[in-house]
């Protein structure tokens, strides 16, 4: 305690002498923070899930109507092969989820009524993948899934 005590008293610095300290360490510390969030966002813009979106205009594009309770698709889609959902809802909002065949979730979008989102998606491998409602929407919603086989 004595040293705590001892250690804190007042300074013999002036108090300009101290502000024009903590004044430096502050800018070092701005400058420092903006440089590692530019490196940050610089690393991860690559990552943006809607430049891919973009890039996949030759894309196969599966339309998907959400509606009370499922998921109105086709049971087979390509492998290797760039695929849009473009995702809409009859009535209310829906959560398109894409589970893989361990049941990882792999992408996911809304179902808005009078929307349309667009999710990309190439799946790489085939299997059997499972498409579930992500937003509760009514008594069924459990039981709200759909299945596509990816060959």
């Amino acid at each position: 305690m004595i040293g705590i005590a001892l250690s804190t008293r007042a300074s013999t610095l002036e108090l300009s002498a101290i502000q024009e300290r903590a004044y430096a360490l502050r800018r070092w510390w701005l400058s420092a923070l903006i440089v590692v969030f530019a490196a940050l966002f610089a690393i991860t813009i690559p990552s943006f899930p809607y430049l891919k979106a973009a890039e996949l205009t030759t894309a196969k594009h599966v339309p998907v109507t959400a509606e009370q309770f499922a998921f109105p698709m086709p049971a087979m889609l390509p492998v290797n092969t760039p695929i849009v959902f473009d995702v809409t809802s009859k009535d209310v909002n829906h959560g398109f989820g894409i589970y893989d065949p361990e049941s990882r979730l792999l992408a996911q979008v809304q179902a808005m009524p009078d929307y349309v989102n667009h999710l990309a998606v190439d799946f790489k491998e085939p299997g059997k993948y499972t498409v579930r409602c992500m937003e509760f929407c009514g008594v069924g919603h459990a039981y709200m899934q759909a299945t596509f086989e990816v060959r």
